[in-house]
């Protein structure tokens, strides 16, 4: 029921939801005045949700701060999430999210990580796929080690993520183990808190990038690919505070 109702909030984080939702009313409602104010509101939020100012200022505010990482680690502990959901056996479709995958294999080339932890079976609703097991062979045919490899194939979310890699790595190192995470930057403030709730004590990878200069575009031009970042941003918040409430971290 959980995983049902996650992608319901999915769907509903998104801003376009409600900015189409404004507009409609505009156009269906009687009243001019409501009519006005509904079509008003709705090109307001579109203005907002556009702004590449706006986002990256919350975007800021939300991501944890890095840390400084060890020269190497037992495991690096690779999230799911990645495989698009329309993805079938005959055709992979990799995500946005991808590049925590590029990061994982350079990570294990440079010998920072000894072994990679892939964790989540599928995020779909449809999809039989396991994603680890797919990611596993992925990464077998470009020439890590199966020994290497370890898989988690039976979570759905962050919180399953956390409690069943903790389980694996309890049953496979008797002391306390180094785990690098590996995931998408907006997503890290969630993950971190659910393997601290598993007494697993995690750092974080975080790709170090260019401070983004502020253009006088991110101030007065819109930009839809800020929608779709908005969207992602209140699910990962949203999802936060309701494993809080939940008990999850």
């Amino acid at each position: 029921m959980f995983f049902i109702l996650s992608k319901i909030v999915a769907f509903i984080a998104d801003p376009l939801v409600f900015i189409t939702a404004f507009f409609i009313l505009g156009l269906f409602v009687r009243t001019k005045y409501k009519r006005r104010r509904y079509l008003l509101i709705s090109f307001v939020l579109l203005l907002l949700f556009s702004n590449g100012f706006i986002y990256q200022t919350a975007f800021n505010q939300w991501k944890v701060k890095p840390v400084q990482l060890k020269k190497k680690y037992d495991y690096g502990i690779l999230l799911g999430g990645m495989i698009s959901l329309n993805s079938t056996e005959e055709d992979i479709k990799f995500g946005e999210s991808s590049d925590r995958l590029l990061y994982t294999v350079k990570l294990y080339q440079d010998s920072v990580i000894n072994k990679i932890i892939i964790t989540g079976a599928s995020g779909s609703l449809q999809s039989e796929i396991i994603e680890a097991e797919y990611l596993k062979s992925y990464l077998v045919k470009i020439g890590i080690p199966e020994t290497d490899i370890i898989c988690e194939t039976k979570s759905q979310n962050t919180s399953q993520n956390a409690a069943y890699t903790t389980d694996l790595i309890s049953a496979n190192h008797k002391s306390a183990p180094s785990c690098l995470l590996i995931t998408s930057d907006f997503h890290y403030r969630r993950a971190i808190a659910c393997f601290n709730k598993n007494n697993l004590q995690v750092d974080p990878y975080l790709k170090k990038l260019k401070q983004k200069t502020i253009s006088i575009e991110d101030y007065i031009v819109p930009q839809s690919a800020y929608l779709s970042k908005w969207g992602v941003l209140f699910h990962e918040i949203i999802g936060y505070y309701t494993y809080q409430i939940m008990g999850y971290l």
